[in-house]
């Protein structure tokens, strides 16, 4: 380019961005709002056309080259075949705003859910504990009276160590089958495991290979599992507890490194939150069924669900079904161990005391001790009520009264549902939370039960 030319277009546009300027300073305020809200509108536009129209490799993600720091590699001979909504060359832009780190796609037509388990500064900080030894403590089931194995920020540490040689170096501690001792405390999951849970865990393993010792896992296939505990026990409990055998999870499909793949379970319930009064009351009474599940199952453990939110549900459009699509956040207690052992007050109920916490904030507390040593508590109920069904129940955007808010004053069981629901949550002296849940259940099955298809054309 010739300088006399570059010159002539650089003063150009020096003249072209002092009248654009000058024409800004000329607008009227609100024009210059509208101009600002109008940019800003075709800047979320272009992204979401571009994160929705193009596709990308969900290999980027992986981070296989970190195994067996990761989830598995059962998918990685598939994964390459698999596209999910994105852009190759956006990946910056997608880290800033997708900070959950799921991403949704295909695999040979089945629509799926890959998740990561955790923020990216979650997932450093873990490297950072693995790269210092740290890690390897935990897995050796060193924290003290079932308290989760705290991992410190990721600030505190620089990773400056070689990640191959750290995980050899746990890995060589590595020895002998999965024990208790080998996964107490790593997440709330594994809180108080019994060696029946534990059996069941390395059984149902689907990231196991081909080739394994004689304790049934490889040395790496161990270290994965542990791995996999720590980060979010998620895809192992979907694995214990599979959605083919009718438990209330997504399918798990498998992981290749640091990512794993879920069936797509549907929208979140928040998008059923204003949805007519009938589909609203038969989400409840499913809600409750999965309450009841959860609670008393043939497969004899009890599995406590501490993060209800109208964002870890999904429902299905056309059955409606509901899924737990968030299932980090369980406590799983082996009810025929504690029938075994028979220690005081095993078969005395436990009853959950109503939190009481500030405005937008639906608090939980979780009484671990008592769970761990109870076959029977009523947490599940009570988490529900609070959190999703009575009045106490508040979410974000303005989401207030529970699923079961504004029912129609035609409806002349509309009073008592509303009753039920908040005594569910907080209950009145002498009256039990299981003899209320049971009430509401019925009443709400009596409802959805009289419904004429005249009145379900909605």
């Amino acid at each position: 380019m010739h300088r006399g030319y570059k010159d002539s277009w650089h003063q150009q546009l020096r003249t072209s961005c002092h009248q654009l300027k000058l024409r800004l300073r000329q607008m009227p305020p609100y024009g210059r709002g509208l101009l600002l809200v109008s940019a800003l509108f075709c800047c979320f536009v272009v992204y979401r056309i571009l994160v929705y129209t193009f596709i990308t490799d969900i290999s980027y993600h992986t981070e296989s080259s970190n195994c067996p720091a990761c989830y598995g590699t059962r998918m990685c001979r598939r994964i390459h075949e698999t596209r999910v909504h994105g852009v190759e060359a956006f990946h910056y832009i997608n880290s800033i705003v997708n900070v959950k780190n799921v991403y949704f796609g295909r695999l040979n037509g089945l629509e799926l859910v890959f998740k990561k388990l955790a923020h990216t500064d979650e997932l450093e900080r873990v490297d950072t504990y693995l790269c210092r030894g740290g890690f390897s403590q935990c897995m050796r089931g060193s924290s003290n009276n079932n308290q989760l194995c705290v991992i410190p920020p990721s600030d505190s540490f620089q990773l400056s160590c070689d990640m191959t040689q750290a995980v050899a170096n746990i890995s060589s501690r590595l020895t002998g089958p999965v024990s208790v001792s080998d996964v107490i405390g790593l997440s709330d999951a594994m809180q108080c495991p019994s060696p029946r849970l534990v059996r069941r865990m390395v059984h149902r393993y689907r990231e196991r290979g081909e080739f394994v010792d004689e304790h049934g896992l490889s040395v790496s296939e161990k270290f994965s599992l542990l791995y996999t505990l720590a980060v979010n026990p998620e895809p192992i409990i979907l694995q214990m507890f599979p959605h083919g055998e009718k438990w209330p999870f997504p399918a798990y499909i498998g992981a290749c490194g640091r990512i794993i793949a879920e069936d797509y379970a549907g929208v979140p319930l928040r998008d059923y939150f204003y949805a007519d009064w009938r589909i609203r009351m038969k989400l409840a009474l499913r809600l409750l069924h999965i309450a009841d599940q959860l609670t008393d199952n043939s497969a004899g453990y009890k599995l406590y669900f501490s993060d209800i939110s109208l964002d870890n549900y999904s429902v299905q459009k056309d059955s409606l079904e509901v899924t737990i699509n968030d299932a980090e956040n369980i406590l799983i207690v082996d009810e025929q161990l504690l029938a075994e052992d028979k220690n005081p007050g095993y078969d005395e109920p436990h009853h959950s005391v109503y939190d009481y916490c500030e405005h937008g904030n639906n608090c939980l507390t979780i009484d671990v001790v008592s769970l761990c040593s109870k076959t029977q508590s009523d947490f599940n109920y009570y988490a529900l009520c609070k959190s999703l069904l009575s009045s106490f129940s508040d979410h974000d955007q303005g989401m207030t009264g529970g699923l079961l808010h504004s029912l129609p004053a035609s409806l002349k069981q509309s009073q008592t549902i509303k009753s039920l629901a908040d005594e569910c949550a907080k209950p009145p002296p002498n009256k039990d939370r299981f003899v209320i849940k049971d009430e509401l259940i019925l009443v709400l099955e009596s409802v959805i039960k009289s419904l004429t298809p005249a009145t379900e054309s909605f």
